[in-house]
């Protein structure tokens, strides 16, 4: 059944608007290693450079390897200014079935080279003389199966500008089969966690150029690419490259990378498209890339569904370099072994209604829907907030309250899983629900003021939020959870989490099956 909370035609024409046409007059020009690169201004005083790619293009011999540094342009025989002036294409992927609708649907098209990013730099501020700014990069999330720097409801346009004095970066990472393709005969596993150290790299390498402080870099995402932060502070411990860390409805015990049958997928679809061989997994998996991207795609779409709903065609695997089992992670947060970081961490009051099955008529069951909220993401949260408090790391950890008529699109959905993101993006108006102006001016309130909260961390990940807000950091049993947008208003209450004792002794959580259980009418 097709959700009510669709992007509109207006909206569309909204988002053609904001991604303007190049003006050649303005000279945007961006100096990285690769050679320059050209930008466009957009609205609200921003300019943005879009579709740079961070690495080569993951085609031919390069399907299914980590990612390889972009070539010069001066020496690849291209001209040497790249024109950023629109997104780049997604990587292949499926579309989840979610309560957001179509505002989830990108607007460049898919393709297996997609490994670009996107830079949005206050218009004021692009070569300023009086120092570099703090860079922002939010990642987005989709289980490893879906998502895109492109979605317009992900457009960090009106951020930039509300900030003013903040950079900020999207992008794309390989998922599904492309991403994780889990086959023994490969030496590196989970590329698309691969993909976005690989920009991260690339960012602290060029982002001087666009204005931006590398040794303020500040590394955040929603869902997975929550959790895919959260892992990079364990893999990477020692040369994490940011300097602050924000952590929205994920952390990497939410993954629950698989240990076993991981190839199961590969191996499925290889058998679909003729290139399954046991005896030699090294040719299978040549034959493999040879294989039409459409093809491929076409033999995982009509196989396994995930919890979602959508084609799996791959997932996160433990390999005990970008991804370790759960107990490893415990050890390793006990003994502090993680990038020690200031960290802001938090999740929505009622994940599970978008998580879950739900139908328009009857929601979702809210009893399960309560439950999987405090065990997958309250549970984790706290224990990820646990370990930085021993560690004495500077860690915020919110609950986010609000339930706003203008983002939500039905009368039983409370606080959701991604209800967060067009509040932090300011991209509300994208959906069709901004019913009066009452519930307009509350949004705009609430947006403002979560956009507020997120540039202080930025622009100070160890002091901004206790300077400007007086929040406490986080301390186990104590009234230091900020709880945000309480009766719906742009304000936080602290409060002590009561849910974190159920997290003690409660059982392994058979999130997969919750999440499949049908609604109660």
């Amino acid at each position: 059944m097709k959700s009510s909370l669709v992007l509109s035609s207006l909206s569309i024409a909204a988002i053609t608007q904001v991604i303007a046409q190049p003006n050649s007059s303005t000279g945007l020009i961006a100096n990285t290693r690769q050679g320059p690169v050209r930008g466009i201004e957009v609205q609200n005083k921003v300019n943005a450079f879009l579709g740079v790619p961070y690495a080569q293009p993951p085609l031919g011999f390069l399907r299914f390897e980590p990612p390889q540094p972009p070539l010069n342009r001066a020496s690849d025989g291209h001209s040497n200014v790249l024109n950023a002036t629109k997104f780049g294409p997604v990587c292949h992927q499926f579309h989840y079935r979610t309560i957001l609708g179509d505002s989830l649907v990108e607007t460049s098209g898919q393709s297996e080279d997609c490994l670009t990013l996107n830079v949005f730099v206050p218009r004021h501020a692009f070569r300023r003389k009086d120092g570099l700014l703090p860079v922002f990069v939010w990642s987005y999330g989709g289980a490893f199966g879906e998502g895109g720097a492109s979605m317009p409801l992900f457009n960090p346009n009106q951020f930039v500008a509300e900030n003013k004095d903040v950079i900020v970066v999207t992008w794309n990472y390989r998922l599904n089969i492309f991403g994780f393709p889990n086959t023994p005969a490969l030496g590196a596993q989970n590329l698309g966690l691969r993909d976005q150290r690989a920009a991260l790299e690339w960012l602290r390498d060029n982002i001087a150029g666009f204005g931006g402080d590398a040794h303020r870099i500040t590394l955040g995402g929603q869902s997975a690419g929550a959790d895919s932060g959260s892992a990079m502070i364990y893999s990477h411990m020692d040369d994490p490259i940011v300097s602050g860390l924000i952590l929205q409805s994920g952390t990497v015990q939410i993954i629950g990378a698989a240990t076993q049958n991981v190839d199961s997928e590969f191996v499925r679809v290889a058998t679909s498209v003729g290139c399954a061989n046991s005896a030699d997994r090294l040719q299978e998996l040549e034959c493999m890339r040879t294989v039409n991207a459409e093809v491929l795609m076409r033999a995982i779409s009509d196989k396994t569904l995930n919890a979602f709903g959508a084609p799996s065609g791959g997932t996160p695997m433990v390999d005990n370099v970008t991804l370790f089992t759960m107990r490893e992670y415990v050890h390793r947060g006990s003994a502090g072994k993680f990038a020690k970081i200031p960290t802001l961490m938090g999740h929505t009051k009622n994940e599970g209604d978008s998580i879950l099955n739900w139908t328009e008529k009857c929601g979702v069951n809210k009893t399960l829907s309560d439950l999987a909220t405090a065990l997958i993401f309250n549970c984790n949260m706290a224990l990820e907030a646990g370990f930085r408090h021993v560690h004495r790391v500077p860690t915020w950890r919110y609950r986010y309250a609000g339930v706003f008529p203008a983002v939500t699109p039905f009368p039983w959905a409370r606080a959701y899983h991604q209800a967060d993101i067009p509040i932090l993006m300011g991209t509300y108006n994208l959906l069709a629900q901004n019913k009066t102006r009452e519930h307009r001016a509350a949004t705009i309130g609430a947006s403002r003021y979560l956009q507020q909260v997120f540039g202080a961390f930025i622009r100070d990940p160890s002091h901004g939020l206790e300077k400007m807000y007086q929040w406490p950091t986080f301390v186990p049993g104590l009234a230091t959870l900020i709880d945000l947008f309480p009766n719906n208003t742009a304000s936080a209450e602290f409060k002590i989490s009561t849910q974190d004792e159920m997290c003690k002794n409660a059982p392994p959580f058979p999130w997969i099956e919750v999440l499949k259980a049908p609604p109660r009418c």
